[in-house]
């Protein structure tokens, strides 16, 4: 389909042309032109098609990217960004499963998948026996359309599956893995969640701004008879994940868990922050 270029130098009923740019590419997006995943034109092709300059294009992009509705990829392009990874707690998830729910398709790569010995503080969390102190330790990446989402950096015992370490976990659930293989079925979990800022290793991985908001999210999984199986520590981007908590006012307990949205001046005014959480306590 034939674009209709915008009027070039000027703009139409006073709006600037790198909005109605934005406007149009916005448009694309909601109506399903533009999928989760896809690639938007590039910057010379964009210029071509509307005839506008780059500078135009430039900014229209920006705004969308602020607004996480794209997303840059350094090298690769701009894609259009997933939707919001929402979950509600205190329900349990799999990444895996949630992703198909929003119809995306989920994806893992992993870093590294060793066998080591756990230290202290873990092995007192995952009740190591004293014979048995090792944990199968997998980092991985877990992307939705191929766009990273969360770092993940996961400890399994290795006296509940001694032979994981020859498991493909580059497809499917480790979940669902680990309920077909070894019959360990996640009963319960215990998450804590912080806002920080994005560390240059950690972002370098998810393809993010160093700097900007991340959840970081510390996760202790049980089996039913209270045996902890799994130890997760994951740093998940701020544009692309949101949390939900179901309040009710006859509750004999409230202890405030998590904002479902994190300014990023929140996140870097520590001390802010700091007060925030002791006026709720």
């Amino acid at each position: 389909m034939k674009e209709t270029p915008l009027l070039k130098g000027r703009s139409s009923n006073g709006i600037p042309l790198y909005l109605q740019l934005e406007r149009i590419l916005k448009d694309k997006i909601s109506s399903g032109e533009l999928k989760p995943g896809d690639q938007i034109p590039p910057e010379t092709e964009l210029c071509r098609q509307y005839r506008v300059s780059r500078i135009t294009v430039r900014n229209a992009v920006d705004v969308l990217v602020r607004e996480n509705l794209l997303v840059a990829q350094q090298g690769k392009g701009t894609f259009v960004a997933p939707p919001k990874l929402k979950r509600q707690l205190p329900r349990l998830y799999s990444f895996s499963d949630d992703m198909v729910k929003l119809g995306l398709t989920p994806s893992s790569s992993v870093i590294t998948f060793t066998l080591e010995s756990a230290e202290s503080e873990d092995r007192d969390t995952l009740r190591l026996p004293p014979h048995d102190p090792y944990v199968f330790h997998l980092v991985r990446v877990r992307r939705a359309n191929g766009i990273p989402i969360l770092l993940e950096r996961t400890q399994i015992p290795r006296f509940l599956c001694p032979d994981f370490l020859n498991t493909d976990l580059e497809k499917g659930s480790l979940y669902h893995t680990l309920r077909e293989k070894y019959g360990l079925e996640l009963h319960d979990a215990e998450e804590t969640y912080e806002a920080e800022i994005a560390q240059p290793d950690d972002a370098a991985v998810l393809d993010y701004e160093p700097g900007r908001p991340v959840f970081a999210i510390h996760r202790i999984a049980y089996l039913r008879d209270g045996t902890p199986f799994e130890l997760t520590r994951a740093i998940g981007r701020g544009d692309h994940l949101q949390f939900t908590l179901h309040l009710q006012s006859n509750q004999t307990e409230f202890r405030p868990a998590i904002l479902t949205r994190m300014s990023q001046c929140a996140v870097e005014d520590a001390g802010r922050l700091e007060r925030w959480n002791g006026s709720l306590g």
